[in-house]
């Protein structure tokens, strides 16, 4: 009976210890597979960027003195309009998700505050584009905004197909 009881004892034990070893590895599994999912989608947008550098210097031919003017301001701009795009997706998820029995007072802050994002973004342009005719020719302005778009479609383009791709698979 003592017997009985030790091996039973033993059995709880060792499920536990089990259990305890088994929820370690799986913490530690999903550590691992977040730290894999945000390497691997910041090596996608530093794969994005590069590309998007080499096909903008492409297109736009710049000489070695515009170059140097051009791409700090084109970086800063850049992530400002990354940064305001981001803050107008976040609006546009608030939006959505708002039910319509919100105060009238809730409602009208959060469209203007969505309307304000869009006309931040076109402040932030209108800013950034009087900063680039100061340092590039208008006709390589212009060029530069048909090369974005050119880019923006191409990507798109290149990510639908991946994706056929792997659904015909």
């Amino acid at each position: 009976m003592l017997m009985n009881m030790l091996v039973t004892l033993n059995k709880k034990r060792m499920k536990k210890e089990i259990g305890i070893i088994l929820t370690f590895f799986i913490v530690l599994m999903s550590f691992e597979v977040f730290a894999q999912d945000k390497d691997s989608r910041e090596a996608r947008m530093e794969k994005y960027r590069a590309e998007k550098v080499s096909f903008l210097t492409t297109k736009l031919d710049l000489t070695p003195a515009e170059a140097e003017k051009f791409w700090p301001i084109y970086n800063q701009m850049d992530k400002e309009r990354w940064e305001a795009q981001k803050c107008r997706r976040d609006l546009e998820n608030k939006v959505s998700e708002a039910e319509e029995s919100l105060s009238d007072s809730e409602i009208i802050k959060l469209t203007r505050e969505f309307s304000g994002s869009m006309q931040k973004e076109g402040t932030l342009m209108t800013s950034y584009n009087e900063k680039l005719l100061k340092v590039l020719p208008p006709k390589k302005v212009l060029k530069l905004y048909k090369a974005e778009n050119e880019f923006r479609m191409n990507m798109i383009r290149k990510y639908r197909d991946n994706r056929n791709d792997k659904v015909v698979k």
